[in-house]
């Protein structure tokens, strides 16, 4: 009976460690993507800030008007920086966030920036979607009524929006996202991924 219980005993401590190892585990790889994250995020957009210098300024960039590229749907003009398409830079001051945002989205492009998931700035429908890193769109929780949020277009212009509320969607319910007339909308996934943050947002 003794040899039972301690037999036990044993297994339950190896299984709590294992447990507790695999916590570590995790919580160090979220670390380290969360690192490589803010890492990508704020050296594209350097990358972005400086083609948006260039093309206000090509002759003190020394070299030519930069080409853009427009899309039709949105009337969007981007720029091909790297592997990607970018739109612009979405700036929110009170979460302390400036990320470039790319044209279109996948997960590669998500672990390096956000990215419009819909619409645009010029259309009143603009849907950009990110991780929620700690770095990133994590800090969505942050946000009230009221704090400003600006999105810089590739030709430099400013387009404001002001947070008005704050909900949270069923993750399969795209509808809810893309309903409501809002001219911005800034989501990402809970913890556990089932349901998506979104954050609404007025022009102003």
């Amino acid at each position: 009976m003794k040899n039972k219980r301690r037999l036990l005993g044993n297994i339950l401590i190896i299984t709590g460690l294992i447990l507790l190892l695999g916590a570590g585990g995790l919580f160090f790889f979220n670390m380290l993507e969360n690192n490589s994250f803010d890492e990508s995020s704020r050296s594209l957009a350097e990358k972005v800030r400086s083609e948006m210098d260039a093309e206000a300024d090509p002759e003190s960039a020394g070299s030519e008007p930069l080409e853009m590229v427009r899309d039709q749907s949105t009337e969007m003009k981007t720029k091909q920086i790297g592997d990607g398409v970018f739109d612009g830079i979405l700036a929110i001051p009170s979460a302390d966030l400036e990320m470039p945002v790319y044209d279109t989205w996948n997960e590669d492009y998500l672990h390096k920036s956000v990215c419009r998931y819909y619409g645009s700035p010029y259309t009143d429908d603009f849907v950009i979607a990110g991780h929620n890193y700690r770095s990133g769109f994590g800090k969505l929780k942050t946000l009230k009524p009221g704090d400003e949020v600006f999105f810089t277009d590739m030709d430099g212009e400013i387009t404001r929006y002001m947070v008005k509320q704050i909900e949270v969607l069923d993750g399969t319910d795209i509808d809810g996202m893309l309903s409501g007339g809002w001219a911005l909308s800034l989501y990402t996934c809970t913890y556990g991924g089932s349901a998506r943050l979104t954050v609404r947002c007025e022009k102003i």
